[in-house]
């Protein structure tokens, strides 16, 4: 199994533990970092709906927690036949710890469809890269 494709396997499992009970729409990220880990994220829903949490920030934050710093490539899974991409905020964060050609995959149920960078989807960032 090559990197895209742990990748994959892992975003697709985290988000089948995705909790979603108001959109019913399961998002899973995961993360390789610069030193060879690997991390996982998903959404997490409140019934106060903005205060819910996306599975990127999720994939970055156990990146954080589990001692890696920095992003080497990320990939976004929604599990649905629509393909999704970051939202602003998790672009920013994707920035805060990757550089402007970090990988960003993008995934369906169809299996990576987009290849894009970090500096591709946040070209004026709060930080530069």
């Amino acid at each position: 199994m090559n990197n895209q494709q742990k990748l994959l396997s892992m975003a697709q499992t985290a988000a089948s533990n995705a909790y979603c009970p108001y959109s019913h729409f399961a998002v899973g990220a995961a993360i390789e970092s610069e030193d060879g880990k690997f991390y996982a994220g998903c959404n997490v829903e409140n019934v106060s709906y903005p205060v819910g949490t996306c599975a990127e920030t999720g994939a970055i934050s156990a990146m954080i927690a589990g001692g890696s710093k920095r992003i080497s490539a990320i990939l976004i899974y929604a599990d649905s036949k629509t393909l999704i991409s970051p939202c602003g905020a998790c672009r920013q964060r994707i920035a805060e710890f990757s550089n402007k050609n970090t990988p960003i995959y993008l995934a369906d149920k169809n299996g990576i469809i987009s290849e894009t960078t970090a500096g591709e989807l946040l070209p004026a960032g709060f930080k530069e890269f």
